[in-house]
């Protein structure tokens, strides 16, 4: 009983924590604009532009302070020499045709860009519904559903032959999630894929918070599994499996993210069919998995204070920059 208290105070001290941080986040947005560069014409690049005119927003600075990324009479076109946009609003490889150095630079900017995903999902008020969920369905279903399920189990063995136990249990290891995340990030940035870049890099973000924070959850609550395991809560496979569908489900829609969200429910069948976990820690790590892969595509997205950013072109006067659109 003290053990599955653990996982209660763990959610609801998660969710005390969350709540006062997206409090403060709400009135910020981390003091950061999240904008994103218009596909420029070469016209428009070649148009000279005042050195005091603000280009985008500074990254570094609050939202009202603002500088030009370049100080000469030309602005610098996607991928040419000279100062970066910022990450969180450039889109696609940094140097255009150049795939290892822009290997090199997200090499560089892959702990930065964590670090803002990780904040944004400890603010973010959908991950403090999901993870303070997956603290109360591991008390309220090891109640109502481990036990009986143990019993069944006992009586009846497990249900999945050999091929199927293992089936679930490769498509659920994080390491191959990791894995495929990397080939898609290095086949879209060879191919020039943007939208596949850009997934595949919110993708590897969102599985390394998710497995940090399924194995410190797991270290604090330290419950038992059903195969003797003193790390039983929450189901990291399962977490990291739900992680992935939820990612691509917000990237490509239904018709990705629903056999993805098919797979990871399987995933967590197996788990529990092979003994490896209890129904409470399966159905917490599928909450954990949802509530980080949700709040990571949040941040991921072009927003200021709720409104979408989008690109904008003016074709009479060649002016670029971008549009703030929200729908009431």
């Amino acid at each position: 009983m003290v053990k599955y208290f653990r996982v209660l105070a763990t959610g609801a001290a998660l969710s005390a924590l969350l709540a006062g941080c997206n409090r403060n986040r709400d009135f910020g947005i981390d003091g950061y604009v999240r904008a994103y560069t218009a596909t420029y014409s070469p016209a428009a690049w070649a148009r000279p532009v005042a050195n005091t005119t603000p280009l985008l927003a500074d990254m570094d600075k609050p939202i009202g302070e603002v500088r030009p990324l370049n100080t000469s009479t030309s602005p610098i076109a996607p991928g040419g020499e000279g100062e970066l946009p910022h990450w969180s609003i450039r889109r696609g490889p940094a140097h255009k045709d150049d795939w290892l150095r822009s290997l090199g630079r997200d090499a560089k900017e892959f702990a930065p860009i964590m670090w803002d995903d990780t904040k944004a999902t400890f603010t973010n008020r959908w991950a403090l519904v999901g993870f303070a969920a997956a603290g109360i369905a591991g008390v309220a279903t090891h109640k109502a559903a481990d036990d009986r399920i143990e019993d069944h189990y006992t009586k009846h063995g497990s249900q999945l032959n050999t091929f199927w136990d293992t089936v679930g249990d490769v498509a659920g290891n994080p390491g191959l999630h990791f894995a495929l995340a990397g080939t898609m990030y290095f086949g879209s940035l060879g191919s020039g894929n943007t939208k596949g870049y850009e997934t595949s890099k919110a993708l590897l973000s969102a599985l390394a918070i998710n497995g940090l924070t399924t194995m410190a959850l797991k270290g604090i609550v330290h419950t038992e599994s059903p195969n003797g395991d003193a790390l039983g809560w929450p189901s990291g496979h399962t977490s990291s499996s739900f992680c992935v569908a939820t990612v691509m489900y917000e990237a490509y829609g239904p018709w990705v993210g629903v056999p993805l969200f098919a797979l990871a429910s399987y995933v967590g069948y197996e788990r529990i069919d092979a003994r490896n976990h209890d129904f409470s820690d399966v159905i917490s790590g599928a909450l954990i998995g949802i509530a980080i892969g949700h709040a990571v595509m949040k941040n991921h997205e072009a927003r200021i204070f709720g409104f979408d950013v989008l690109p904008y072109a003016d074709p009479a006067s060649g002016a670029v920059g971008v549009a703030l659109l929200k729908q009431f």
